[in-house]
């Protein structure tokens, strides 16, 4: 696994590239994009208190040049992670959500809640994929979406 430096964008062209070329983290089975949360839950995926996820602003998603094969979502009052495999984007739906933050109406891609699953089950998804490529190192075309 790999974890590239982290950098901050200084303007719009490094938005852009930032968007279009960088991932959070490079596993071998796949991207991995991760996302802080305001809001409050837990690793418990059953108990999950919201109908909906926000998972990126469809400009971001739709400007990656390598989809990640999931979206890990942290929660940043407790630390608890929650999944987002991006096999799911058939049942996403685009949504104009207001950023408090940034003070901008911004279209995101949001998914029902039935589609989170927990940060065990992408862990168990890496540990499978990773024996794979230890029997056969090149995985590249059998990468598929978690």
């Amino acid at each position: 696994m790999e974890c590239p430096p982290l950098q901050f964008a200084k303007n719009k062209d490094e938005i852009n590239h930032f968007t279009q070329n960088e991932t959070d983290v490079r596993t071998r089975a796949g991207t991995l994009e991760v996302k802080g949360q305001g809001r409050l839950f837990t690793w418990d995926v059953s108990r999950f208190p919201f109908e909906t996820q926000i998972i990126d602003t469809v400009e971001s998603w739709d400007g990656k040049r390598e989809k990640p094969i999931a979206y890990v979502m942290v929660c940043r009052k407790n630390l608890n992670c929650i999944v987002i495999p991006t096999k799911t984007q058939s049942q996403w739906k685009k949504k104009k959500i207001f950023d408090r933050l940034k003070k901008k109406t911004f279209e995101f891609y949001v998914a029902d809640a039935k589609v989170i699953v927990s940060f065990d089950a992408l862990i168990s998804h890496l540990r499978v994929k990773d024996k794979d490529w230890k029997v056969s190192p090149d995985m590249s075309s059998g990468r598929k979406n978690f």
